[in-house]
């Protein structure tokens, strides 16, 4: 299988043909830490808090939440009553392995997930925009039609994933 074929059977899925697992996902991020005046280094630990798979294909998922920066400034990303935003990584998954990772950027106070164009740009590709509407129809709050058009942000003909993300 293809990145492309992996992205188009994820596309033209519906979100019944999905089932979610919340924490833990087993999807971790550990690192050793040392410093800041502390004579014994200690472990930091991040994960993922959800899990996604594909029911007609359990070789497929999607794995949200491991942090990517707990602040996020974007004027696109501030256009809600709360302000604060924040991005986490969204990890394309094949047999458990990520194939590919992408940014969500997390708005109104988290209240929504948003697929992140590039910086300075409010264009996203239509594929990544469908693909984030269907996480967001199986884990979050159903509403990302309406929190994308509320930032300003366009769907355009690009393919996606490209060679450069």
């Amino acid at each position: 299988m293809t990145l492309d074929q992996f992205f188009k059977v994820i596309e033209e899925s519906e979100a019944s043909d999905w089932t979610s697992i919340g924490r833990p996902v087993f999807a971790q991020d550990m690192q050793q830490v040392s410093g800041g005046g502390q004579t014994v280094p200690w472990v930091e630990i991040d994960e993922h808090h959800s899990l996604i798979s594909f029911r007609k294909d359990l070789s497929i998922s999607i794995a949200t939440g491991l942090t990517h920066r707990e602040e996020f400034f974007e004027d696109w990303a501030q256009a809600f009553p709360d302000k604060h935003a924040s991005s986490d990584w969204v990890d394309f998954r094949y047999n458990g392995v990520p194939v590919f990772r992408a940014l969500r950027v997390l708005v109104d106070g988290g209240r929504a997930g948003l697929p992140c164009p590039p910086p300075g740009s409010v264009e996203v590709p239509q594929r990544q925009y469908q693909i984030y509407r269907l996480i967001d129809e199986v884990i979050g709050s159903g509403r990302m039609f309406d929190y994308f058009n509320r930032a300003g942000l366009q769907t355009v003909a690009l393919h996606w994933p490209n060679s450069q993300d």
